[in-house]
């Protein structure tokens, strides 16, 4: 039995393949993520102590964006 559809061209491997840019698969800013998060179990969940842990994450996640 044929084949339902045909294809536009003939089925054949390409010399080259694109160069497509991999989206990175790790996740980011972990580590920052973790230091804010152990410096609110630290000081009982008050951000205020914590600011500039936030800051660092926050922008983490601005340049990972």
């Amino acid at each position: 039995r044929p084949p339902a559809l045909r294809p536009p061209r003939a089925l054949a491997l390409a010399d080259k393949v694109a160069n497509r840019r991999e989206q990175p698969t790790d996740a980011t800013c972990i580590t920052e993520m973790s230091v804010m998060m152990a410096c609110w179990k630290q000081n009982d969940f008050n951000d205020t102590p914590c600011a500039e842990e936030i800051r660092r994450f926050y922008d983490c996640v601005a340049k990972a964006e």
